[in-house]
């Protein structure tokens, strides 16, 4: 009879240890869920933190500001996120070095060119080479010529100048030549013109420096150098450096268009000839020029 009693006990015993682990475990859930939980609300305060502390020196006036903001926001987020489950997990008592080990690979693996993309939008942010509202050329598998429209985690969009969105992914921009147009405060352009060999190069560079200096956009006009730069077959050639205001408003092709169409009305009005290319041909002989003659196509 005692024996039954014991062996009837012993289920009991075990069903009670097996109970109590369970209620061990499914406490260690509940405090890695409630840890997570303080956790992400933590990581939220401080990405607000962050972004705040990052652009606080930025120009507030910058349409795209709230873009700015919201990306490095997110960023911050995520990154503690990621570091508020891994936290969860050991609670929970899983390895958190073979799960970090394993999810690194495998996201590396899968989504390598993401994460490149997104490393990318963080230097773009942080180097501050070019920003939002920035006029660049990309030499990417064409030239691309347009204002940086949007900068997001992943890529940014340029508007060009026939007002088409071009989607370029950020490890673009941060490995092929771009040049820049409205980083700076002032560049250099040239302007290139070519005259007949019986004009009057004095009065040519007067004439030219005259009309590039009369432009709004071009400042430090005390450095603009108009000068004789080659000898070509059928003109002389005149060049022209001078310093542009790349935020007026106008890209810099247009602003050297209207120069050269200023310099060509002002070349017309004092009757200095603009030649076109020609070549020469010289006959020694009075032969060559009738066999030349005679192989010409007869005029209907």
């Amino acid at each position: 009879m005692n024996t039954q009693v014991a062996q009837a006990a012993e289920p009991t015993a075990i069903q009670n240890f097996m109970s109590s682990a369970i209620v061990t475990y499914g406490l260690k859930i509940v405090g890695a869920i409630a840890v997570i939980l303080l956790l992400l609300l933590i990581s939220k305060f401080i990405a607000g933190i962050v972004r705040r502390n990052i652009v606080k020196n930025w120009d507030s006036s910058n349409k795209h500001i709230d873009k700015i903001w919201k990306l490095i926001g997110d960023i911050t987020f995520y990154i503690l996120v990621i570091f508020s489950f891994f936290i969860g997990f050991e609670m929970v008592g899983f390895n958190v070095g073979l799960i970090v080990w394993g999810i690194s690979f495998w996201v590396w693996l899968a989504f390598k060119e993401i994460l490149g993309n997104m490393i990318a939008g963080i230097m773009i942010l942080y180097t501050k080479e070019f920003k939002l509202g920035d006029i660049i050329e990309v030499q990417a598998d064409q030239a691309y010529l347009g204002r940086i429209e949007e900068i997001t985690i992943r890529y940014t969009v340029i508007r060009t100048l026939d007002l088409r969105q071009v989607v370029l992914p950020n490890m673009t921009l941060i490995s092929v030549p771009i040049k820049t147009f409205s980083a700076e405060p002032i560049i250099k352009l040239t302007a290139i013109f070519g005259v007949g060999y019986d004009s009057d190069t004095t009065k040519v560079i007067e004439i030219v420096q005259e009309i590039v200096n009369s432009f709004e956009f071009v400042k430090e006009k005390t450095t603009t150098k108009v000068f004789v730069s080659n000898f070509a077959a059928s003109w002389i050639e005149i060049k022209t450096y001078f310093s542009f205001d790349p935020n007026c408003g106008l890209l810099a092709d247009f602003a050297v268009g209207y120069i050269n169409e200023k310099v060509g009305k002002a070349f017309n009005e004092n009757k200095i000839s603009m030649p076109f290319n020609t070549f020469t041909i010289n006959f020694d002989k009075g032969i060559d020029t009738q066999n030349l003659a005679n192989n010409l196509p007869n005029k209907q």
